[in-house]
């Protein structure tokens, strides 16, 4: 009765009843594609109660503010949500900032086959990679762990996606003619890659596509 409880982010408008009075939350937001969120709290007039904002498992690192300023996040939490509870007007703002690095996962060593391989993580999106971006042969794709990846938005990509770009390396087919096995290292060369959310793979051409990628 007395909270209004945020648990996606999405850009759009609510109208609840908290405590007996209605209570219009409009929110601002490119999540799952950008980190930040702005919700702006409409009560039809000045009352105390609780906004109540999930914080994702996944965030390592959150912000918030409330009408610009700075609210340590640590003393709201309370079973993954961070709780404000305050007199509110018309127009307060809630700014919530949801760091989203990219991040290489690993899976259990147990998975045989993704022993050496990473799969790429950033906020809540899974990506992979596809031969419609990358070309064929995806497995002979290599991530050097050395190797920097920033996030693009695109908009005119799969209805408008924050896509991953960075450099890999493959080997040099040149030298393997028609030959199965062959003596000695290939040459490898660096290539650019990109990697797009899994959601939405499979949407343009055939092709491979790939999650968990080698790790040199």
């Amino acid at each position: 009765d007395g909270a209004a409880y945020v648990h996606l982010y999405v850009a759009g408008s609510a109208e609840l009843t908290v405590g007996g009075r209605t209570v219009t939350l409009l929110q601002e937001t490119q999540y799952p594609w950008g980190e930040s969120v702005r919700i702006v709290v409409q009560p039809d007039q000045e009352a105390e109660f609780t906004v109540a904002l999930r914080i994702p498992g996944w965030c390592r690192k959150a912000a918030l503010r409330v009408n610009g300023k700075a609210v340590g996040l640590s003393r709201l939490m309370d079973k993954g949500y961070a709780k404000i509870t305050r007199t509110w007007k018309r127009g307060d703002r809630i700014d919530l900032a949801l760091a989203m690095p990219v991040e290489r996962i690993e899976a259990n060593p147990n998975v045989g086959s993704d022993c050496g391989r990473v799969a790429l993580l950033r906020g809540p999106v899974l990506y992979c990679l596809e031969e419609v971006d990358n070309g064929p042969q995806l497995n002979d794709i290599a991530l050097p762990r050395s190797a920097k990846l920033r996030a693009k938005f695109e908009a005119g990509l799969l209805g408008g996606v924050a896509a991953l770009v960075g450099r890999g390396v493959r080997r040099d087919g040149s030298r393997w003619a028609e030959r199965l096995y062959q003596d000695g290292r290939s040459k490898t060369k660096s290539v650019p890659i990109k990697a797009v959310p899994y959601c939405v793979w499979d949407n343009r051409k055939a092709g491979e596509m790939l999650v968990w990628v080698r790790e040199q």
